[in-house]
Formats: C-alpha cells, structure tokens, sequence
C-alpha cells in the first residue's frame, strides 16, 4: 500500500522519538503482555513502521525483530486513526496472498490500534494476531485504541523527561498533564485489575466495598453513578499496588503498572 499524505512528516516523527532499534523496555513489553492476556490472543506486538521495514519495540508469541513494510497489516493501520480489524485474512484480497498469511505466523486474524503521536502522525500500532478466526466487537476495538493510548502516553513522558518536547512540541499537545487524575474510569479500574490479576471479590477485600459496588464502578453505569468517596477507595487500593492511572480526565484514560511483575511468558 503507498505512504499515506503525510509520510514524510510521520516518518520525521519516528525518527525523532528515537526509538527504533533500542533494546526490550519492560513498561512496553508490560503492555504487550497485558493485552495477550486480555484478549487471549497467541501473539501481540507494538509495531513501528519505518521507511521499508516494520519493526516490534515490544513483542509476545513472535520471536522475529520485524519484517518488511510490504508484509505489514500495521500497514493500513497508521493510515486511519481508528482500529483496523481483519477478522479472516485468508478471505480478504488485499491479505490472502501475503507471506505472514501463507507462512508463518499464519495469520488469520489480525487487530491494531494506531499509535498516535500528533494530529494525523501516527508512528505505528499496537496489534493482536490469531492463527483462528474470533469475534471482535466495539468493546474490544475501544480497550485496545487504550491501551495504544498508555503506549503514546508513556512515549510522551519519555519525551517529557529527555526534553525532546522542546524540539518536537506538536507531540505534547492535547497530552494529559502529569497530576494524578481526580477521575477514574470502570475501564481502568478492569485493566488495572487485569494487570494485578485480581478479581472483584479480591479488589472487594482491599476496599472494604461490596463486589456489586465495584461491579457497578466497572460498568460505568450512568444510571447509578459511583459516588466520589467509592471512587476514591478503589483508585488508592489500586495506586498501593503500583497502577499509576494515565490521563488528566475520563476523556483520555489510561493505565499503568510501575512495579516489575513477574512474567511466565515467552517473549
């Protein structure tokens, strides 16, 4: 597929995070984890497309670097800022022919959310591959556009840090500022328990609140809404546990993990 209108500047933009080619990060291999485990899915990459190449910053169930743009789903993905869905590559004519499709991985199907450094630069994207064929609905599309947003969130703290905001300043725009948010959504509250691997009954115990209370917290229920004090326990049970929760309000949310979690997985 040709570069999309603004190649030039998506690849300028790549370029200077300066993440290609840098050694495994856990915080990034920590999200890939996350959404194997969310999504039970064989194989999930952070996939970033360079000139003639794509390339995994963080990778579980595949054991390659990359591979050459032209085999890239990730391809089409940067071309749109929502998630692209392939549900059967076999079927698709664009797919059917490709070598990660006829060959390994034997891709069937194939989710990915860009990652979206700026208006219209999108530098990559976070993708789920199965070998089988699987249901994927609204709810799945936005967990994952998500978790793409945790992934550019730590970019853009990173950024913060190493003071390339001074010299890449459209990245920071529209960026959540860094105080702890005052609200939390029942989608961050789910993947931080994800992340601990606790259930409700658990996060119950920690909170001293009723499992139909966090159930309720969980389902954003707006008929019902959870009162401040609710969310409040529920937010600082899960910051004693090393969750850091991304986003300065319930329009840009996100989550993460600081403390190193143990990992039985192949990378």
């Amino acid at each position: 597929m040709p570069p999309g209108q603004s190649e030039s500047r998506r690849l300028a933009a790549l370029h200077r995070l300066q993440l290609l080619d840098t050694p495994p990060d856990p915080a990034f291999d920590r999200i890939t984890q996350l959404a194997q485990t969310l999504f039970d899915v064989p194989i999930a990459l952070i996939s970033l497309l360079d000139e003639d190449r794509q390339w995994f910053k963080a990778k579980c169930g595949l054991h390659v670097s990359g591979t050459p743009r032209e085999q890239a789903f990730c391809n089409y993905t940067i071309l749109h800022d929502s998630v692209f869905v392939v549900p059967d590559a076999r079927a698709h004519a664009d797919f059917a022919l490709n070598p990660l499709v006829t060959g390994e991985p034997f891709i069937r199907f194939y989710a990915g959310a860009p990652l979206i450094v700026a208006p219209g630069t999108r530098i990559g994207s976070l993708c789920l591959i199965d070998r089988k064929l699987r249901a994927f609905n609204e709810e799945d599309s936005r967990l994952l556009a998500r978790l793409a947003q945790v992934i550019t969130d730590e970019i853009w703290l990173r950024t913060l840090a190493s003071g390339q905001n001074r010299v890449f300043p459209h990245f920071a725009q529209g960026r959540p500022r860094t105080e702890t948010p005052s609200l939390i959504t029942g989608l961050q509250v789910r993947a931080a328990r994800a992340m601990l691997g606790w259930s409700i009954d658990e996060l119950s115990l920690k909170t001293g609140l009723s499992p139909n209370t966090i159930k309720r917290m969980e389902a954003d229920e707006q008929s019902r809404p959870s009162s401040p004090s609710t969310t409040v326990k529920i937010k600082e049970a899960l910051e004693g546990e090393g969750i850091v929760f991304l986003g300065h309000d319930a329009a840009d949310p996100g989550v993460q993990l600081v403390r190193k979690i143990s990992n039985n997985k192949d990378q």
